[in-house]
C-alpha cells in the first residue's frame, strides 16, 4: 500500500462512522470504475469496438425512453 493510501485511511479513521461509510462507497465506486475502464482499454486494444454509428443509435434509443 503507497504512503499516501495509507494517511487517507489514517484520516479517515478519524471520521464519525457514517462519514466513514460514505468515504468507503467512495472508494469502492471509484475502483469499479478505474477497472472498467482498464477493460475497456484493453478490449479496444484487441480491436473490440462499436462503431460510433452503432453507439449513436444506442444513445438515441436510450435518451428516448
Amino acid at each position: 500500500m503507497t504512503e499516501t493510501l495509507e494517511k487517507a485511511f489514517r484520516e479517515a479513521a478519524k471520521l464519525p462512522g457514517e462519514d466513514q461509510e460514505v468515504f468507503g462507497s467512495f472508494i469502492l465506486d471509484e475502483l469499479v470504475f478505474r477497472a472498467a475502464v482498464r477493460e475497456g482499454i484493453v478490449a479496444a486494444d484487441r480491436g473490440e469496438v462499436t462503431p460510433l454509428e452503432d453507439v449513436k443509435k444506442l444513445i438515441s434509443k436510450w435518451a428516448s425512453k
